[in-house]
């Protein structure tokens, strides 16, 4: 396998290259000045999460909040307490980068513009935001604020996994109190014609608790694919890169002269823009052999940004395509999870000391990791990550397909 440090520079330039060519293919030069601001406050936030790692993994350590490498059990590194809760640091640096958006985009980008290349001369004039617009955002903030206490209080107090199925339902109320969007959706073609419905049905409370359904399905199911060093950070990395890809194609394109169309996916940018890169931040960290443990901090606080994401960007199907393997290991774990056979407190392959190769167990567990193991033999922890990645990837690439596949058919 290659290095740790060249897979990573290949996830990183696989994952970012495409939204950087539509970033410059936007044509709306305040909307392009918008998200490069973005971009440079994003940057700056995966440098603040290579700096806070470190000294958030001393003090978990130091307070014994860490654990031991389970696929590595039997070596010495599988005796090496590793700092777990690693996530609140991506997590704290990502709420910083969002106040920052919110800063900087009380002010009209041109004069801001300006007002740098003068040397921080003269006066910034304010840019107005709409009441509804600030109050979804600060909504999001509120949401995902209160998801990352409460992961972090999960890994402080091990919550049973049964409450943690309904925590997000919490987390996601003062979203649900503050949505001021549709609560509408158009139907698809097929069932207009198959059983007479009209092309726009408005939902009313059920598109809000589809929006309640959707916020625990995310956060969940970034949980419960897990288990290996690097798979939690890095699928959430791919799935953030997704949606920024679909935000700056819809914006380069004719939604971008929608200002309604146009304003929800810019909010979904300033969402996944620092999410891809604090957690890319964390994966320097993370990533197989892994120093640090993500924890459910990031891993609440990452589907429930995603979540919120997709929401507010009015994609939540197209987000759900990026989701294939999640919902596919939720399915499949179904099981185990609502006890209908046994489900262990780790739902781990077997590591052999001697090969150094994980292999599924004799009475396989239900979730994609081992059922992975089962399908194409055994393999090494970073050789089985890397081969879940390929299949996250492959699979927001058949959701961009099947969008384009799809076009003035379906919808």
């Amino acid at each position: 396998m290659p290095s740790r440090e060249a897979q990573l520079f290949v996830l990183a330039i696989a994952g970012l290259s495409g939204p950087a060519y539509f970033l410059f293919q936007i044509q709306d030069q305040k909307t392009f000045r918008s998200i490069l601001f973005s971009a440079l406050v994003s940057i700056a936030g995966f440098a603040a999460t290579k700096w806070l790692l470190p000294v958030v993994a001393r003090k978990t350590l130091a307070r014994g909040i860490c654990g031991k490498d389970l696929n590595k059990k039997g070596t010495p590194a599988g005796e090496t307490p590793i700092p777990e809760s690693a996530g609140l640091a991506p997590a704290a640096v990502f709420l910083l980068c969002i106040i920052c958006f919110e800063l900087i985009h009380y002010y009209d980008i041109n004069s801001l513009v300006s007002w740098v290349s003068s040397g921080f001369r003269g006066q910034l004039q304010l840019e107005l935001l709409p009441d509804s617009w600030l109050v979804d955002y600060n909504a999001a903030l509120a949401s995902i604020g209160f998801m990352v206490f409460l992961g972090f209080a999960d890994d402080v107090l091990d919550i049973p996994w049964r409450v943690k199925l309904v925590l997000p339902l919490f987390a996601a109320l003062p979203l649900l109190v503050a949505y001021s969007g549709g609560t509408g959706v158009a139907v698809p073609k097929p069932l207009q014609a198959a059983i007479g419905l009209p092309s726009f049905l408005e939902l009313g409370l059920l598109y809000k608790a589809y929006m309640v359904l959707l916020t625990i399905f995310c956060t969940n199911s970034i949980n419960i694919l897990a288990g290996v060093n690097g798979l939690e950070a890095g699928q959430t990395f791919i799935v953030a890169c997704a949606m920024l890809l679909h935000n700056l194609m819809q914006l380069a394109g004719h939604a971008g002269s929608v200002p309604e169309v146009r304003d929800a996916h810019l909010f979904s940018v300033y969402l996944s823009l620092p999410l891809a890169a604090t957690t890319l931040g964390l994966l320097v960290f993370n990533w197989y052999p892994s120093a640090v443990f993500v924890g459910d901090t990031f891993t609440y606080f990452a589907g429930m940004t995603i979540a919120v994401a997709g929401i507010l960007g009015h994609f939540s199907e197209t987000l759900l395509l990026f989701l294939i393997p999640q919902v596919f290991n939720f399915l499949y774990s179904v099981p185990q999870l609502f006890g209908l056979v046994f489900c262990p407190r780790h739902r781990l392959p077997v590591f052999d000391p001697a090969t150094g190769l994980l292999r599924p167990k004799d009475a396989p567990d239900w979730n994609l990791v081992n059922l992975t193991l089962q399908l194409f033999g055994p393999c090494s922890e970073n050789a089985l990550c890397v081969r879940i990645l390929v299949m996250q990837g492959a699979c927001c690439a058949l959701g961009f397909g099947l969008r384009w596949a799809l076009a003035g058919i379906y919808k």
